[in-house]
């Protein structure tokens, strides 16, 4: 299993069952003690455990991600039962976040409140805000509302210093300028990354990260290709989005993290490089962002 750094869990147990789910976490929980043996889970996951997070090798991480203020707790609920635990695995993360749909966008400063409380009831647990963003494809709301609630998400992770993951769709002069503003000193993510490579060195000059999809390996994704080879390895990660974009040969069907593999392939032979030193440096850049 390889660092899944953007996936709906939830939807995943929708799309695919729950014991599919339940496969993928057992999956990652044998990942993870393969390549951690020996050392105590609650060092493992803790964001400094006893000065050694940096010397750790590169476990495999899974990032749930949210899009609603109040789904963390149906969404931990769900994935401590699975995993068979009574806390959080020390491999799967979560974040919070207010993803840019209609009824956020209806009431964006009431949507922010609401996200304000469920990271004060997730306390530690909560490893980055997002995914927050502009998304002028569905374009459930205003460009004016879509800014609100996108800068009230970036201020929420100012103030308490945890990475922000983006969703940009259709819109990257606004999201470039939002983040150019904001001037973030946390980490910032932008998640399943569509544009091309003039894009692409546009975010990382403001010292972005970027996450690719499995649209990667889509035939038409030559700009996403193209993207990708200007990413440094120590800003790059991969992820799944699902259950979507199901990389080919399973284009159009539902997908789970276990299918990021295909995405590590295709990057990997584009990069030069092997599959598993790529993991190594996707999951190095994962532990940077979301502990």
């Amino acid at each position: 299993m390889y660092t899944d750094s953007h996936a709906h869990l939830s939807s995943v147990a929708v799309e695919l069952g729950e014991a599919a789910l339940a496969g993928v976490l057992a999956a990652y929980a044998r990942a993870w003690e393969a390549a951690l043996p020996g050392i105590p889970a609650a060092a493992a996951a803790s964001r400094d455990p006893a000065g050694v997070a940096g010397t750790l090798p590169p476990a495999p991480l899974l990032v749930d991600i949210g899009t609603e203020p109040e789904d963390f707790a149906q969404r931990r609920a769900l994935l401590v039962r699975l995993a068979g635990g009574a806390t959080l695995p020390p491999w799967l993360r979560m974040s919070l976040g207010v993803w840019p749909g209609r009824e956020a966008l209806a009431e964006p400063r009431t949507a922010l409140e609401r996200l304000s409380e469920a990271l004060e009831a997730a306390g530690a647990e909560a490893a980055a805000i997002g995914e927050c963003g502009l998304d002028y494809h569905h374009m459930d709301g205003s460009r004016a509302a879509q800014a609100e609630l996108f800068e009230g998400q970036i201020g929420l992770a100012r103030e308490r210093g945890l990475a922000l993951v983006v969703h940009s769709r259709e819109a990257f002069e606004d999201t470039r300028d939002i983040l150019r503003a904001a001037r973030l000193a946390s980490p910032v993510l932008v998640h399943c990354f569509g544009y091309g490579r003039k894009e692409a060195e546009a975010f990382l000059g403001l010292g972005a990260h970027l996450s690719f999809a499995g649209n990667l390996t889509y035939k038409k994704a030559e700009a996403l290709r193209e993207a990708l080879a200007a990413v440094p390895a120590e800003r790059l990660l991969l992820e799944t989005d699902a259950p979507y974009m199901n990389p080919e040969p399973r284009r159009g069907r539902p997908s789970s993290p276990s299918d990021v593999v295909r995405s590590y392939e295709a990057a990997a032979a584009l990069r030069g490089q092997a599959p598993e030193g790529l993991a190594a440096s996707v999951a190095a850049n994962a532990r940077l962002l979301f502990g």
